[in-house]
């Protein structure tokens, strides 16, 4: 797996978690998430890509205008691991956290496991 095509997706997956309109959030998700995908947060769990959706509007619902920024990345053996930061509408960072993402073969995410 190319460790750009990685960084892409997981740029475009973090950029669905913005106070973007449905289209542009379910195309983001095409981009970087496979179909059948598997995710598990503290915030919540579920599987394919319509859960995915789902959870981020709800996230979008909760804490409207807070957004996401990637603090590190690293990649190896075909695997990511994401430290991210969490923002207010204002920018003021209010958490950090990480992600553990698997991707498929086409390099979309087929398993993402959140800790904050």
């Amino acid at each position: 797996m190319n460790n750009e095509t990685l960084r892409r997706n997981w740029n475009a997956y973090l950029a669905a978690y913005a106070n973007v309109v449905d289209d542009e959030r379910e195309r983001l998700l095409q981009e970087s998430v496979s179909d059948d995908v598997v995710f598990t947060n503290p915030g919540g769990q579920g599987e394919h890509r319509k859960g995915l959706t789902d959870h981020i509007q709800k996230f979008q619902k909760t804490m409207p205008g807070c957004y996401f920024s990637t603090e590190k990345n690293f990649v190896h053996h075909g695997e990511l691991l994401a430290i991210w930061a969490m923002h207010k509408p204002d920018g003021t960072k209010v958490a950090t956290g990480y992600n553990f993402v698997r991707p498929g073969t086409d390099g979309r995410f087929v398993y993402m496991a959140g800790f904050f």
